[in-house]
């Protein structure tokens, strides 16, 4: 027997926002949820450190946590984070198998994650209890093309074949596709994963909750400036 769960988490509200001031942006999700326990996903260990670092200068109970660090304090965070001491922990990705806590009220990428398949499994840590949690990834085309370069780099040093670095990539397209779209976030993810989105909407994210801002029709400019150059 081959069993198969669903990919959906309804609990889930997903919103997808353009990258700006990044620290701002995230210390004003997490104020949404002050008290609450959150996790932030960067890109780099760098990124963990000074992210966490502003946010504790905002009043905000904020750890960092990467592979860099020595095990006792990797493991001294991780404690913290599940005994409540710590409501926010900013990481990589090396963050979070065999956390188990279930209250996760929010969870953050303040960076591109690499794959689909690593956005659902780390948005998955949020909400496990079933209620309601949101999870915001901010956009920028620059971390995509961060992602890019680090991708050639670990190939170039493994001495890879090209495709393993083209696999990579085309992943990397996907999350691009998934976050320029405007269409329903859930019904997104559970295609992506083979799995029919039976409901017209899902009430818990950015499209269906109208708040995404639609782009002005520009046919009208277009044809007046088309009517310039060809007068």
């Amino acid at each position: 027997a081959v069993l198969v769960g669903s990919f959906d988490r309804a609990n889930l509200v997903y919103r997808i926002l353009p990258k700006q001031d990044v620290y701002a942006q995230t210390a004003t999700v997490l104020r949404r949820h002050a008290g609450q326990a959150a996790i932030v996903y960067c890109l780099s260990r760098a990124d963990t450190e000074v992210m966490a670092e502003y946010l504790r200068s905002q009043k905000i109970r904020a750890a960092h946590y990467h592979a860099g660090l020595d095990a006792d304090t990797r493991r001294r965070t991780q404690d913290d984070f599940a005994a409540e001491k710590t409501d926010v922990v900013v990481a990589t990705v090396a963050f979070g198998m065999g956390i188990d806590r279930s209250d996760v009220r929010c969870v953050i990428h303040a960076a591109v994650p690499k794959s689909v398949e690593h956005y659902q499994q780390e948005t998955g840590r949020a909400g496990r209890d079933g209620l309601e949690a949101e999870c915001v990834l901010f956009y920028s085309f620059s971390d995509v093309a961060r992602w890019e370069g680090l991708i050639d780099k670990s190939a170039a040093e493994a001495s890879a074949p090209a495709e393993v670095a083209e696999a990579a990539k085309q992943l990397l397209r996907h999350v691009q596709r998934y976050c320029n779209a405007g269409d329903c976030r859930h019904h997104a993810i559970s295609e992506y994963f083979g799995q029919p989105y039976e409901r017209p909407s899902c009430g818990a994210c950015d499209a269906c909750l109208g708040e995404i801002e639609g782009l002005a029709d520009a046919t009208v400019t277009a044809q007046q400036i088309l009517s310039c150059v060809a007068r």
